[in-house]
């Protein structure tokens, strides 16, 4: 039984004939009764009683309408249901952040998504080192990276760059020199964890016609902490230099706390990259990564 023919009918009778309800549902009245006809052929019963003046149901057409109408009206709700899903943004949202992300802007402005869409649910994650085996179990995945992201099925966008410097302790600054980025492998670093090297960014020289490449230098030492805090006070208290995000950095640079250390060449910037499972993106996703774009100034970086 064809769905739209058994509403058309339905809909017929709500108008009390034929022309009404094509002028209701505006479309052409030979092709109404076409489908009216189609739907007596399929019962093979007649179901209408074409008066001249009216339009009545038949017995078994009053039977029909009594049994279809409130199933006409549920699928009409459920189909404005889906609409309205489409347009209000809302249900289960799950976004997995790297740890030490901006907490204290992100949580702002997560507190200020929930207060504008009241239909969603947001829960929230942090994950430390390399992207977790369940990165697909989520709606966004965030991801702060300084070389290729490994290869994924998931898709990926890059949203923002956050330059990056290389610090340490002002008692430990008097003794650091580094006039060749090599110079590096004499002085005492602190890690990230399965960290051994840092990239700098060698700058084009359009004189001696020379490309914009990457260099990458072997560091290592003694500790290795995936706390970009941890790896802060460690620099702080003149354990060794660090590589750290500049917004990480800052207070403590105003504070004299720390002090930049400076090299031949500048360190290359880290990514902000968001991965979502497929092109296809929900309604309350696009909504969230809209939003976060829309306030991406409010977090300290380079956009």
């Amino acid at each position: 039984m064809k769905l739209d023919n058994l509403k058309l009918f339905v809909k017929t009778l709500q108008a009390g004939s034929v022309t009404q309800a094509a002028k209701d549902l505006g479309m052409p009245k030979s092709s109404l009764s076409r489908h009216l006809t189609e739907l007596e052929t399929e019962f093979n019963i007649r179901l209408l009683d074409r008066r001249p003046r009216n339009l009545a149901a038949t017995e078994a057409g009053q039977l029909l309408y009594n049994q279809a109408a409130p199933l006409m009206e549920g699928l009409e709700d459920v189909s404005h249901f889906m609409e309205g899903w489409r347009e209000e943004p809302r249900g289960a949202l799950k976004i997995l952040l790297p740890q030490e992300f901006f907490n204290q802007q992100i949580g702002q402005l997560a507190i200020e998504f929930m207060t504008q869409y009241k239909e969603i649910c947001l829960t929230i994650n942090h994950y430390s080192g390399a992207l977790p085996s369940n990165s697909r179990d989520y709606d966004l995945v965030f991801a702060v990276h300084d070389r290729p992201l490994p290869a994924s099925d998931m898709i990926a966008r890059e949203l923002m760059s956050l330059p990056q410097g290389i610090y340490c302790s002002p008692h430990c600054a008097t003794q650091i020199s580094i006039k060749e980025l090599n110079d590096l492998s004499d002085y005492k670093v602190i890690l990230e964890n399965d960290e051994s090297h840092w990239q700098f960014h060698k700058r084009e020289d359009k004189q001696q016609k020379r490309r914009a490449e990457t260099i990458s230098i072997p560091v290592s030492g003694r500790l290795n902490m995936n706390s970009a805090e941890m790896r802060l006070i460690g620099a702080i208290r003149g354990m060794g230099m660090i590589k750290l995000p500049q917004y990480i950095a800052d207070q403590q640079l105003r504070l004299g706390a720390l002090k930049q250390v400076c090299t031949p060449h500048p360190l290359e910037a880290q990514t902000v990259s968001v991965l979502y499972p497929t092109r296809m993106i929900p309604r309350k996703t696009k909504t969230f990564l809209d939003f976060i774009q829309g306030n991406i100034g409010r977090l300290h970086s380079v956009v």
